[in-house]
């Protein structure tokens, strides 16, 4: 997607015909059976990089996803770890295409790039590319994107809110050619290594996701001498017309209408006013167009969000309401059209900051699907946190004393829904990262977890209640650590919404505590921490559904017997009246 002042309703994927093929004759079955075997295939390059990688990050957190693609660069299959990469891989896979066309690519070969202006997203995700190739002919393309501990830069993980320019924000690296022939170009991991804090884990991560793309290569080629490339080819494009087609029916089904949303950050990562996104949702027909006309400029912070970005996060909202059983692939695109005026936050020009584009992604996020509550209340769900509480410490290796980045995200409550309550911590939206686990954290860093825990009352009230937020606690054992630390919805006036009379849920709260006691609050900050100092991260609930007076009495005792409710709040907020 280009970037243009103002973007004419297009489609959010180009779907250009492709070239006449030959016709195969493919029942339901044969075609169910290869389309199998391609997201089998994706699921598995999945568990080879997760099993492979060096990194807490990626090996603990699952911070990555996995993809096929045919020859023109669609999204065919993917293991959907990562929402936020939902898309943004094609988009990357493309613009490699303008300096390295597939007609070039030879057996062996494979692609790194990084660079958000590039179709990235920011600059700690790298993408690897590998052409998988069957009896001398391109069957078709195998993607990894991984988020890394560090790609250099001025903050311990690269990422910072308060970054200027994209020159603050590490390694860029726009598509080049990783390997050749399968021989590694030695050149580019040497100016790699010397440019990030943990160049081992960084190369034992690269290995990881080249190894997923080599098995990829290896499951195309035996789907292709099992079925014909033809076959395999002929699936590849039907799977895209399956999912288009699916997409559209739902759409049929629901009435035309259209809504208008304001969702806000908290500020604009240099601590001035909240910023606006704007966003009108139309669904006419079996189309759906989303616009971002009257969005916030490009902030002066590091919250800015690339298009490839962007993109995602409206692909998961849109599928979320409209048909989230359809397998995802590059056919659910096609009835989707974006709007992102040039030089907002959302297709922000060049060098705008966008590491932490994420915090924004997630706001879009719940943005689209607050407008849509409004058309279709059925169909979602109350408010969710979309803060993404997070840290990044330098650190050392207990044993070894190598430098090593920690970092850890927090999720939180998700909103209730007409028929149920939220769920209670979990990274929401176009998160679904894992939390590290405490173990790990200290036999890899000079890091204790003190405690991980669900706060109590802190998922908005309502008939369903919101999920619950987390407090998780770190101690510095040895050694003077610096850091940083950030989160969103923290205002209360932004913290996860009601639905249908629901209440808001908690909203989120940082905070270094001395070891003699005294505090601070730190909702976006560095730090400097010394021994025994701990920092205290609590996220926020989701919003509720429902007049909390309709509320069941067993699910109100329930609550209280398992400490997500207080006595009090059960009281005053559910009118129960607790004995005992």
């Amino acid at each position: 997607m280009k970037n243009q002042s103002q973007v004419s309703p297009q489609p959010l994927v180009d779907s250009q015909p492709l070239p006449e093929k030959e016709e195969f004759d493919i029942d339901a079955i044969t075609f169910e059976v290869i389309y199998s075997s391609l997201l089998a295939a994706a699921e598995e390059m999945s568990s080879v990089l997760g099993r492979s990688a060096y990194s807490p990050i990626i090996r603990e957190m699952i911070d990555y996803s996995c993809g096929l693609f045919d020859a023109e660069g669609n999204l065919i299959a993917q293991a959907e770890n990562i929402p936020a990469h939902l898309g943004s891989m094609g988009t990357a896979l493309r613009d490699l295409f303008n300096d390295f066309p597939p007609h070039t690519f030879q057996p062996g070969d494979a692609y790194l790039m990084n660079d958000p202006y590039r179709g990235g997203q920011h600059t700690p995700d790298l993408h690897i590319f590998t052409p998988a190739f069957y009896e001398g002919e391109l069957v078709g393309i195998c993607g990894t994107i991984a988020h890394h501990a560090d790609m250099g830069g001025k903050n311990p993980g690269t990422e910072g809110f308060d970054n200027k320019s994209i020159f603050e924000e590490g390694l860029r690296i726009p598509p080049v050619k990783l390997a050749e022939r399968e021989k590694i170009n030695e050149a580019i991991t040497t100016i790699i290594t010397g440019n990030v804090r943990e160049p081992k884990a960084t190369m034992g991560d690269i290995r990881a996701q080249l190894a997923a793309c080599r098995y990829g290569e290896g499951r195309l080629k035996e789907i292709a001498n099992r079925y014909s490339k033809g076959m395999l080819t002929e699936v590849m494009k039907r799977s895209l017309d399956y999912s288009e087609k699916r997409m559209r029916l739902e759409l049929a089904k629901m009435k035309d209408a259209e809504a208008t949303v304001s969702g806000w950050l908290d500020n604009d990562g240099v601590g001035h006013d909240p910023v606006e996104i704007r966003i009108k949702v139309k669904k006419s027909g079996k189309d759906i167009v989303v616009d971002f006309t009257g969005t916030a400029p490009q902030m002066a912070g590091g919250m800015n969000v690339p298009p490839a970005a962007a993109s995602s996060a409206v692909l998961f909202a849109i599928k979320c309401v409209v048909d989230p059983g359809t397998q995802q692939n590059q056919g659910c695109f096609r009835p989707i059209t974006v709007i992102l005026p040039e030089g907002s936050l959302v297709n922000p020009n060049f060098p705008a900051a966008v590491s932490l584009r994420h915090l924004a992604v997630q706001r879009i996020a719940d943005t689209i699907l607050r407008a849509l509550s409004e058309l279709y209340p059925e169909r979602t769900a109350a408010g969710t946190f979309v803060g993404f509480s997070s840290l990044a410490i330098d650190s050392w290796h207990p044993v070894h004393g190598h430098p090593r980045v920690i970092q850890d995200d927090l999720g939180g409550g998700m909103g209730a829904f007409p028929y149920g309550d939220g769920i209670d911590a979990v990274d929401t939206h176009c998160g679904n990262v894992a939390i590290l686990p405490a173990e790990v954290c200290e036999l890899s860093y000079q890091v204790r977890v003190v405690s991980t825990e669900l706060i109590s009352d802190s998922g908005g009230a309502g008939k369903w209640r919101g999920g619950l937020g987390i407090r998780r606690v770190y101690e510095i054992l040895e050694q003077t650590h610096q850091g940083l630390v950030y989160t969103e919805q923290s205002n209360p006036d932004f913290a996860p919404w009601g639905l249908a009379g629901g209440g808001s849920g908690k909203p989120a709260n940082i905070r270094l505590v001395r070891k003699d006691g005294q505090e601070e609050e730190m909702g976006k900050g560095y730090f400097r921490a010394l021994p025994g100092d701990r920092i205290i991260i609590e996220t926020s609930g989701g919003g509720g559904f429902g007049d909390p007076k309709q509320r069941e009495l067993e699910f109100i005792f329930k609550d209280v017997r398992e400490g997500k409710v207080s006595r009090e709040a059960a009281e005053k907020v559910y009118g129960a009246t607790i004995s005992g």
